[in-house]
This record gives structure tokens, C-alpha cells and sequence, in this order.
């Protein structure tokens, strides 16, 4: 599994929920949207974005492309220590750091495991 790490999460000027990573990323990642799921590259931006958010809250597209990104394209999406946050509302952004606390208790966790448990 490859590994990126989030550092930038934004709703862009266009109403799109936006996750941009610290690398350049890869140009396979261009085809994430062939997975059909509402989930783009920009390679402009450097990141993963949704369509236009209309029903979803930034939490739940967040959790889309974290999961279309591991899904279909085998990256795993991880959140930095350090992110700039632009125009996420407070409640979301809450939502998405307990997700990324629960996510690394897991890694500690599966890291401490008995050897012939799988990770």
C-alpha cells in the first residue's frame, strides 16, 4: 500500500471538498475518477477533490476519498501533524482529527499485535 500524506484540507472557491498532499503525488492518481465515485486528481492543486458538495457534509467526503483513494487506487491517505485548514466549518474539521485519532490508536494497536495477527 502506498502512503501520501494530507496536509492541506479546504472547500475551494467551486463548492468542492479538497484534500492536497505534501508530494506531487503520482500520475496514476489521475484515475481515481474512473472508480465513479465523485472523487477527482487535480494535478494543479495537488490533491484529491470531490465534486461540487451539495448533500455531503466535509466529514463524509472526506471518509469518500479516503476510501475511493485506498479502494482504487491502493494509497492510504494520512492526515500530517500539522494541516492548513481554509474553509472547513469547526464542526468537520473536529470530526476529522478524531477520525485520524482513532485510525492511528488502530496502527498502535495492529503495531504491538501478536505476529500472526494480519495487518
Amino acid at each position: 500500500m502506498n502512503r501520501e500524506t494530507v496536509n492541506r484540507i479546504e472547500v475551494l472557491d467551486t463548492g468542492e471538498f479538497f484534500l492536497g498532499i505534501e508530494g506531487k503525488g503520482k500520475s496514476m492518481y489521475q484515475y481515481i475518477y474512473r472508480e465513479a465515485a465523485g472523487v477527482y486528481w487535480d494535478p494543479a492543486l495537488q490533491g484529491f477533490k470531490s465534486t461540487p458538495m451539495r448533500e455531503w457534509s466535509c466529514t463524509q467526503w472526506y471518509k469518500q476519498i479516503v476510501s475511493v483513494a485506498r479502494s482504487g487506487l491502493g494509497v492510504d491517505l494520512l492526515l500530517a501533524d500539522h494541516i492548513d485548514w481554509k474553509n472547513v466549518p469547526e464542526i468537520d474539521k473536529a470530526e476529522i482529527q478524531r477520525a485520524k485519532a482513532s485510525k492511528n490508536a488502530f496502527r498502535s494497536f495492529a503495531a504491538t499485535a501478536a505476529p500472526h495477527v494480519k495487518r
